[in-house]
């Protein structure tokens, strides 16, 4: 018997992607489905939450030594922000779809834009491969 551990099968770039967007597409399915409106949107909350979760975020990469420097927690801290803001704003932006049309529209937006984060997180994290 050989000792070698059988490697997990590999999906390529297009298997990756399609999990991203299939992954994203069932969140967003979750999030239409399941949403009630409770309060008021807020477009300063989106940008106060995923400031401060960008924030921690970049915080969190000063235990490595080799990322302290600004060059690199700058370009970290805004891709942050621009993934957090992106997906409050689709929190935030049901109520508008619920107002215009009730639990059906509110859920083909949050699947059509899940998908499309999806697609944003795939290429990023090819980006940064």
């Amino acid at each position: 018997m050989s000792n070698k551990q059988q490697e997990p099968p590999t999906f390529g770039a297009r298997g990756s992607l399609r999990r991203y967007v299939l992954t994203g597409a069932a969140l967003g399915l979750y999030f239409g489905l399941f949403f009630r409106p409770v309060r008021q949107p807020s477009l300063l909350f989106v940008v106060q939450l995923s400031l401060a979760a960008a924030l921690l975020m970049t915080m969190l990469q000063l235990r490595h030594r080799e990322k302290r420097s600004i060059g690199k927690l700058l370009p970290y801290f805004l891709r942050a922000w621009a993934g957090f803001a992106l997906l409050l704003a689709m929190l935030e932006g049901r109520h508008f779809f619920y107002d215009l049309g009730g639990r059906p529209i509110v859920t083909l937006f949050t699947l059509l834009y899940g998908a499309g984060l999806g697609l944003f997180y795939a290429a990023r994290d090819k980006e940064m491969t």
